[in-house]
């Protein structure tokens, strides 16, 4: 029985698959125009996927520009423990 099911449902993926594949392109009948006028209307789930990386990625903008903020200032931090005297990578420059 479940051999029955389960070669239904292959049946079923399959045909779909190729209904899916053959129906015609919506984009094979613009015209140029037409096509520019689509593309520059842009997608809202492109915009929505767009803002959701924006919160997520918060975190991770603001670190980079900490980052190029000590860059920039000279201050660097590394792996390595603090030294004193010459060359701490922690005391401003000169």
């Amino acid at each position: 029985m479940a051999f029955i099911v389960v070669g239904f449902i292959a049946l079923v993926l399959i045909g779909v698959l190729i209904y899916v594949l053959g129906t015609p392109d919506r984009h094979a009948e613009m015209t140029e125009e037409e096509f520019e006028a689509e593309a520059k209307r842009g997608s809202p789930l492109g915009a929505a996927f767009m803002g959701v990386e924006k919160v997520l990625r918060a975190k991770e903008i603001e670190n980079v520009l900490l980052q190029k903020e000590r860059v920039e200032k000279g201050y660097t931090i590394s792996g390595d423990p603090p030294t004193t005297g010459e060359g701490n990578s922690v005391d401003k420059p000169k």
